[in-house]
């Protein structure tokens, strides 16, 4: 589930999202098999690790249910429905892709993992979370994961973002000279990931700032 712009207490909340989906509901989704089938059906949602480790799946038309772990697909996606800020339903489609980690997001687990996919493009971000076992105020830590193009995926880390945000965004000037000031911190590298690769792709004035809108 999308859990961007977040603070954990106790439990991740979305600043300006209601869900409507939950833990256990049954929902359309797809899973794209090794080799790059796609097969469509229903996913299980589960916990936010839950769905890193595992996926829930119903083919389209059966009652039986098949478990996949990491190393047997690709990647998967569901969808879900939110109340926006202003109390629209609307729907939005979440997708994970298949990543190697150096930590498993819950003791046992394996360190090859679903992880969220939250924005692509010419970079592609990830969010991973991780569970918290001594801490139930705050029972999940989350790192973002960068995806450049040329296939190298980088775990991006509250304390040192500033320099890796630079050193990915210098071509960029307008969003380069931002870093690290307000609205422009590690929760908001979503935003800053789909305003780049909106700037890539239209190649606007690097000295000018503009807001991409958000699908």
């Amino acid at each position: 589930m999308k859990l961007n712009n977040l603070f954990l207490t106790g439990f991740c909340l979305l600043l300006s999202f209601n869900l409507i989906a939950k833990k256990g509901d049954k929902v359309p989704g797809y899973v794209i098999l090794n080799g790059g089938d796609k097969v469509e059906g229903k996913v299980v949602i589960g916990s936010i690790t839950d769905n890193e480790t595992k996926v829930v799946f119903y083919k389209e038309g059966s009652n039986k249910k098949t478990i996949y772990k990491p190393k047997q697909l690709e990647s998967y996606g569901f969808q879900e429905k939110e109340i926006d800020e202003i109390g629209k339903t609307i729907l939005r489609w979440i997708h994970f892709d298949r990543q190697k980690v150096d930590y498993p997001p819950k003791i046992f687990a394996s360190t090859t993992v679903f992880m969220e996919r939250e924005e692509k493009g010419i970079i592609t971000l990830y969010t991973y979370y991780v569970e918290v076992r001594d801490n139930p105020k705050k029972p999940y830590k989350y790192y973002y994961y960068l995806l450049t193009e040329d296939g190298e995926l980088e775990k991006v880390e509250k304390e040192d973002y500033t320099a890796t945000a630079k050193k990915v965004f210098k071509d960029y000037s307008a969003l380069k000279t931002r870093i690290g000031k307000k609205d422009f911190e590690y929760r908001n590298l979503d935003r800053m990931v789909r305003d780049y690769n909106y700037w890539t792709a239209n190649q606007h004035d690097p000295d000018t700032y503009k807001v991409a809108m958000k699908e």
